[in-house]
């Protein structure tokens, strides 16, 4: 052996301690120093190979997704940018700073390279706007801020309009932001064109403010979360438009009935139509007046002549909706109207099938009136739609309009609603996971949730559950002893169902079961501690029936700690020892006597 190898190994037995370093190409990172040492060096440098993709991935977890399924910026890098150390170097301090951002920094960030390049108005924001640990969704990158609550992350921001703006239309339209707002600025709305709605804005109508037709009603919901900028948004829907009437008021006075369309025009009010229109008016001479979107209907229509039937003129049914009209609703609400004459006009009106004046005044007389936060939402969010309802329509009722040259208009909302309407789940998702649903019982949500706002609830801790809130435990945040854990279908949720509680269900028993009544059995800390505080006021004292010792003379003012060491059960883990001290005078104190009263008995 050489002498400069003697002194090699000469050095490494002088310092045992910092042999490591001497292998090692430079501190790791603060995130990194719990795998520092030779001991782990194979964990992110294989055995032989130099760093290793698989080796960062199979801590970094959360970016697996991403990266298989080419999303984000991650996702999105090609051949060796690919490379984990090309942006993320090591072995450079504990205050290296783990991302390299490049020359012009965080703030130079091409955020194009993600896949969702900044733009419009979305380029001077802030990042740390998006990148809000709250706004995060992404269940791999929440899961990772759940097991280090305290790291800084700039993954799992989704790109979603909801996810970062509140919804000032209150689901009216839909979740696609992008199809009447752009980037550029959120007014005016250049992707909306009404002309591509069901009521086309013709004439003066283009001129009209929004507001006129659009009226701004009050938001009754407690919102959770992102909060609206203003409590009174626009209702776009439904608004009554197939009328004149819906929105004008009419200066006749119903002296020439309700189709002001026979004589004006959205061109110009004033300006008197003059035409075939008007050569009509001789129908008001029979038994059945044209009235509303009858009076455009044209005259084939309802008298033929059709192929294979002459044209009839003379005893037409016109009683009743139906004698010329089909159910459009698929026969869901012939149970409501009971036997005999189908009452349409009980929601609608002569003159359109659209909109229907059905409010919330006649939902009461429904089976379900519309109370609370339900009195705000849009009809289309429980009256969805379903392609079956439009199968109900019988297929000889089809044939007959199709010889008639007439359109099938059937709505697909389902009214007919099956099952008690009272239970909550009928409409909403359980999100306790059936936690409660042996204490809700037949009440079911409404045991401990309020119509008026699923945040307001009658739960009271000390009436509904075996563990009253006493002392501290009042104070504590519901977190703490409900955390979040994840279910098999992906999102987390609160843990409320078999939370311990003992106190060695939340607590690390600091006694090491040193006052456990038997082994493997959980300590009873209430024997001594109480919930106003751990150390005040103790219920313990140094007599029976806590311990045979009673403490007399000078031993009252001895310090606990004097008699009751810290004992080491662990590496650098001490716990204060309670079991086997010694009781005899020997035990503790030094025999000054040196052993000449032994076997004394005064």
């Amino acid at each position: 052996m050489t002498r400069r190898a003697l002194l090699a190994w000469a050095l490494l037995a002088a310092a045992p301690t910092r042999a490591v370093d001497i292998f090692s190409p430079g501190e790791l990172s603060k995130p990194h120093a719990g795998v520092e040492g030779l001991a782990n060096c194979t964990k992110c440098h294989p055995s032989g190979k130099q760093l290793s993709q698989e080796a960062c991935l199979a801590c970094h977890e959360e970016l697996k997704p991403s990266i298989a399924g080419g999303r984000g910026f991650h996702g999105n890098l090609q051949g060796k940018g690919r490379d984990c150390w090309t942006c993320h170097h090591e072995h450079q301090g504990r205050d290296f700073p783990q991302v390299d951002w490049g020359p012009a920094g965080l703030k130079g960030f091409d955020h194009a390279k993600t896949g969702w390049p900044l733009k419009g108005k979305h380029a001077p924001v802030a990042c740390e706007k998006c990148h809000d640990v709250k706004l995060i969704r992404d269940p791999g990158v929440r899961a990772l801020l759940e097991k280090q609550p305290g790291r800084r992350t700039w993954l799992g921001a989704p790109p979603a309009c909801a996810a970062c703006h509140a919804d000032e239309h209150r689901g009216q339209l839909g979740t696609d932001c992008g199809k009447c707002h752009g980037e550029q600025e959120w007014k005016p709305a250049r992707g909306f064109d009404h002309a591509k709605t069901s009521y086309p804005l013709l004439g003066k109508h283009q001129k009209v403010a929004c507001e006129k037709c659009h009226p701004s009603v009050d938001d009754v919901v407690e919102h959770v979360g992102l909060q609206p900028k203003k409590r009174k948004f626009l209702r776009m829907k439904p608004v009554h438009h197939q009328s004149c009437l819906d929105c004008h008021k009419d200066p006749h006075l119903g002296r020439f009935g309700e189709t002001c369309q026979k004589c004006h025009t959205e061109a110009d009010w004033k300006k008197i139509v003059e035409g075939p229109m008007r050569d009509r008016a001789f129908h008001d001479k029979t038994r059945y007046k044209l009235e509303g979107a009858h009076f455009q209907v044209q005259c084939k229509a309802c008298h033929g002549p059709w192929p294979g039937e002459a044209a009839l003129f003379k005893n037409v049914p016109y009683g009743a909706c139906t004698d010329c009209h089909l159910d459009g609703h698929g026969g869901q609400l012939r149970a409501a109207r009971g036997k005999g004459i189908e009452a349409c006009e009980k929601c609608h009106v002569v003159q359109a099938f659209e909109a229907a004046k059905y409010g919330l005044e006649e939902h009461r007389s429904s089976r379900y009136p519309l109370e609370g936060a339900h009195r705000s939402v849009a009809c289309i969010t429980c009256h969805q739609s379903d392609p079956r309802v439009g199968e109900r329509l019988p297929a000889a009722a089809r044939a007959e309009l199709e010889r008639r040259g007439r359109p099938v208009k059937v709505s697909l909302a389902v009214y007919a609603v099956a099952g008690d309407l009272q239970r909550c789940e009928i409409c909403h998702a359980d999100v306790h996971g059936g936690q409660f649903d042996k204490r809700a019982g037949a009440k079911g949500c409404v045991a401990c949730h309020e119509v008026a706002a699923f945040s307001k609830t009658r739960f009271d801790h000390a009436k509904d559950t075996k563990f009253p809130l006493l002392g501290k435990h009042a104070r504590t945040a519901c977190a703490s002893c409900h955390p979040a854990e994840r279910t098999a279908q992906g999102p987390s949720r609160a843990k409320y169902a078999g939370v311990e509680t003992t106190c060695a269900g939340c607590h690390a028993d600091v006694h090491a079961a040193q006052f456990a009544r038997a082994p493997r059995e959980p300590t009873d800390c209430g024997r001594c501690h109480t919930n106003d505080d751990w150390k005040k006021p103790l219920k313990f004292v140094h007599e029976p029936p806590f311990t045979e010792y009673r403490l007399t003379g000078k031993h009252l003012k001895v310090e606990c700690k004097a008699c009751h060491p810290d004992a080491r059960v662990g590496e650098k883990v001490a716990v204060r020892r309670y079991r086997g001290v010694p009781k005899a005078c020997q035990g503790c104190h030094v025999d000054f006597h040196k052993g000449q009263f032994r076997g004394f008995e005064p």
